[in-house]
């Protein structure tokens, strides 16, 4: 290529001399650019295979400085990851309670607690960390509000606190969360129902800016809840734009083209197909919505992260089969096990895709984290369900083995 422009401007040595220098410049920022694709690696830990837990949470449960991981009634201490009991836990219909595992200090007490989303129970629970005994742990009922497929932690009203956010199947609201201080000086936090219109209940929910105001809205299955200026006491305007199926909980409203919108990029949680719905404006100057196929060969897909798994400076999906969500009824129930990232990519306006773990056992279950566990500054990838409870641990920046005299 350099010969054949080179000749086209009467083999002019400096044209020559340009492109070379750009091209070996090019192969110095490749060369030097952080480990992506296949050079990726991740080693599989397993914690305990015989966890059914469909949701986990890891920090320090202990205080000795290391990452921990907590799902369904036991924590694993890290490095060694020994078993401790949490409490036991209430398994209706054959399924154990725990759709979600959102850390949070919810008395203010230094110790991390957790909440839980509950489909069987219908509940919203925190579960109370005991403090230094590192007893059992105490779980106090928030709500009833119905069956939930899982729950997180979003700022919604833009206060500066966490709020949680259940995705409701038959009910729609999000429980305000503010820290309060008793009479006595203890600390706790009050949680209070905000109710939202009924038509973003379903399956599957997101929570992004959808039309750039700076405020964060509310996605469902079938359209989108539209902010209100005071989002406490304000009127919630639906949005029926789209229809996303029984989509993932949550789905990712984010801008992996970097246009300058946010789009929707979702699995089916029952069904093949990993999708992307692309903001545009269409020839009425108004606001639609692309639809593309992203990866339609795997099923069952129930929750993706937004991430940066090989720290290239570009966000990643991540995401994976949930192992026998409904006894094996679902489509592609019985495929191989499969956890995967896609990367966008703006040279060919098409999504990269790599397997991260592949038929090994390892599921991502409704509530699955990305967290650096090991202290190394990558990302490594807890993984529950009802395959069992892993550890994918990111080999980009792994640490050196510690020899026996520094670890005494």
């Amino acid at each position: 290529m350099v010969r054949r422009f080179a000749l086209a401007v009467g083999r002019s040595r400096v044209v020559t001399f340009v492109l070379l220098a750009a091209c070996w410049a090019a192969a110095l920022m490749t060369a030097a650019a952080p480990a992506r694709g296949d050079d990726l690696k991740f080693k599989k830990v397993v914690i305990n295979a015989d966890s059914i837990f469909s949701a986990a949470a890891a920090f320090d449960v202990d205080h000795d400085g290391k990452i921990d991981i907590v799902a369904g009634g036991f924590w694993y201490k890290a490095p060694t990851w020994e078993k401790h009991v949490v409490r036991d836990v209430e398994v209706i219909g054959g399924r154990p309670d725990g759709y979600a595992a959102q850390p949070f200090d919810v008395n203010g007490d230094g110790w991390i607690d957790f909440i839980e989303a509950n489909w069987r129970s219908g509940t919203i629970k925190w579960i109370e960390h005991p403090g230094a005994s590192l007893g059992e742990w105490t779980p106090h009922v928030v709500a009833t509000p119905g069956n939930m497929e899982s729950g997180r932690l979003y700022d919604i009203d833009g206060d500066g606190n966490l709020d949680f956010v259940p995705n409701g199947a038959n009910f729609a609201a999000w429980w305000q969360m503010i820290p309060k201080t008793l009479s006595d000086g203890a600390k706790t936090t009050e949680f209070i129902r905000r109710d939202l219109p009924r038509q973003v209940a379903g399956h599957g929910f997101g929570v992004g800016d959808v039309n750039g105001d700076g405020r964060v809205d509310l996605v469902g299955p079938g359209g989108w809840l539209e902010a209100p200026e005071d989002r406490v006491h304000g009127e919630w305007a639906w949005r029926p734009e789209f229809n996303l199926g029984r989509a993932s909980v949550p789905f990712l409203v984010v801008d992996p083209d970097n246009d300058g919108d946010n789009d929707i990029v979702y699995t089916q949680g029952h069904a093949y197909g990993l999708t992307w719905q692309e903001q545009i404006t269409n020839e009425a100057g108004e606001r639609a919505w692309l639809y593309h196929e992203i990866d339609m060969t795997w099923s069952q897909g129930h929750e993706l992260l937004w991430v940066d798994l090989d720290q290239n400076g570009r966000m990643e999906v991540v995401t994976g089969k949930r192992y026998w969500s409904h006894e094996g009824s679902d489509p592609g129930a019985t495929d191989p096990l499969g956890v995967h990232r896609y990367e966008y990519n703006p040279q060919t306006k098409k999504w990269d895709h790599w397997m991260i773990s592949e038929n090994d056992g390892v599921g991502i279950g409704l509530d699955f984290k990305a967290i650096d566990i090991d202290g190394d500054t990558d990302l490594d990838l807890v993984m529950p369900g009802r395959s069992g409870l892993y550890l994918l641990e990111n080999q980009l920046k792994s640490p050196a083995p510690v020899s026996d005299t520094a670890a005494h």
